[in-house]
């Protein structure tokens, strides 16, 4: 089971990761004609509208903030990787690449976002380098992959060192790996613990393969039709 899950497991940083089509090629007359019917933005805005959704979505991550290195990686990512976006403006293709930032609803600096495409970091030696570092950090558990959106969810539950969480559809782990770094935000060792939860099996082979990285003992993944999930109880109460 390990080994084809290897296999089937996708590399979000491989250089060999299926191209992305171009901008013009995102073109759908059922979807155009469909919300054009629900007016979801004035007539006069369509354009500007689908110009929005046809732009890929940026490179972010978070540097896992329970590490121990975690304020080391973040220090030599700025000193030695994006200090040279300070100096003379990059270009690549005719086009002035945006400096990687942090993104700034997000505590100390942990979290990144890069507007520049896998292409791009291939194309110049920084940002080649730039694209070898993610990928290392990311085997070794420093930084993981994740949608800015995806970030949010956990900020809202304000998850202290003793809640209990049900993560009822928690593949393939980003977010659950985030619950599991503020349950262990603490000096001690968290009294919570976070159950995840997701109806596939694959998926949950995946995000045991993403929460793993943690070694952390307060997390239970199960695999389960949530629709029919069993009451979860501990010696002294329902929760």
């Amino acid at each position: 089971m390990k080994r084809d899950f290897k296999q089937s497991r996708p590399d979000r940083w491989s250089d060999k990761s299926r191209p992305q089509p171009e901008r013009s090629e995102y073109n759908n007359e059922l979807f155009v004609e469909y919300y054009k019917k629900q007016g979801v933005v004035p007539e006069g805005q369509w354009d500007e509208f689908m110009d929005v959704l046809k732009t890929p979505l940026p490179t972010t991550f978070r540097i896992n903030g329970t590490g121990k290195f975690a304020i080391d990686l973040r220090d030599k990512l700025e000193s030695d990787f994006l200090s040279n976006f300070n100096k003379d403006p990059i270009m690549v293709a005719g086009e002035t690449l945006q400096p990687p930032r942090p993104l700034p609803w997000y505590s100390n600096k942990l979290a990144w976002h890069m507007s520049f495409s896998r292409g791009q970091l291939r194309k110049l030696p920084i940002l080649a380098e730039i694209h070898e570092l993610l990928k290392r950090e990311n085997e070794a558990g420093s930084i993981t992959r994740q949608e800015a959106v995806s970030m949010v969810p956990p900020l809202f539950l304000a998850v202290e060192p003793h809640h209990r969480i049900l993560d009822m559809c928690a593949a393939p782990g980003s977010k659950t790996a985030q619950i599991l770094e503020m349950l262990h935000a603490g000096t001690m060792m968290p009294t919570g613990i976070v159950v995840a939860n997701d109806a596939d099996a694959q998926r949950c082979n995946l995000l045991a393969h993403q929460t793993k990285r943690m070694c952390s003992p307060a997390l239970i993944v199960t695999n389960h039709d949530a629709t029919m999930y069993p009451i979860v109880t501990d010696h002294t109460a329902k929760w």
